[in-house]
């Protein structure tokens, strides 16, 4: 009976041993495994890099034709602007040609009055005083017209100076082409690689003749 008591004893110790672990397990629940998710994959097939090319050669061409139209605002702004400085230049220096032109005509014009008025006073002069008179007077009327001359030139101010020539607008890089897709080659012959995959027999021919001799 002692031995009976015992065994039982032991049985139930273990059930209750292996009672309190499978409780101790269902209290901590295992983790989950958490999926990794595999990026797709960035190739795409030749139709799809086509339609792609095609999208990104329209936007080239809108804008190379954007390129285009704004190197030539600039560079017809900076022709515009070439010619019209030339020209106000130009302008500028046939006036003062003009301007100093007249003033020499104006002084050439009061020098023949004074001499014509001496000739007309020594004409009329009786004694030496009156031509001696109508000397000063011609000096005097030379010198002025000298200074008016003078005067007159001051007035035009310095020579002109030619224009600072317009800064030419850089040329900004062009955009870039975009390269077209390159088409998969053709893959091989089914039927070849299923043939070239076939191994071929290891078994020697000897061998299997002299098993068919020894049986």
């Amino acid at each position: 009976m002692s031995t009976q008591r015992i065994f039982l004893t032991s049985l139930l110790s273990a059930g209750l041993i292996l009672g309190s672990v499978s409780v101790a397990h269902a209290d901590f629940p295992s983790p989950t495994s958490t999926p990794v998710a595999t990026p797709s994959p960035v190739a795409t097939t030749y139709a799809e890099q086509l339609a792609e090319y095609k999208v990104a050669l329209a936007a080239y061409q809108v804008a190379m034709d954007q390129y285009r139209a704004a190197w030539k605002t600039a560079m017809d702004q900076y022709t515009a602007a070439l010619k019209a400085a030339a020209t106000q230049f130009q302008a500028d220096q046939e006036l003062r040609k003009a301007k100093i032109k007249a003033i020499s005509v104006a002084f050439q014009a009061a020098i023949a009055k004074a001499r014509s008025d001496k000739k007309i006073a020594d004409a009329a002069a009786t004694s030496p005083d009156q031509k001696s008179a109508a000397q000063t007077i011609l000096t005097a009327a030379i010198s002025a017209a000298a200074i008016a001359r003078q005067s007159a030139l001051d007035a035009l101010g310095p020579e002109l100076v030619r224009p600072i020539i317009p800064t030419k607008p850089v040329k900004p890089a062009e955009p870039v082409k975009p390269v077209p897709p390159v088409k998969p080659i053709a893959t091989l012959n089914a039927t070849t690689n299923a043939k070239t995959a076939t191994p071929k027999s290891d078994t020697p021919k000897s061998n299997s003749k002299k098993a068919e001799k020894n049986n």
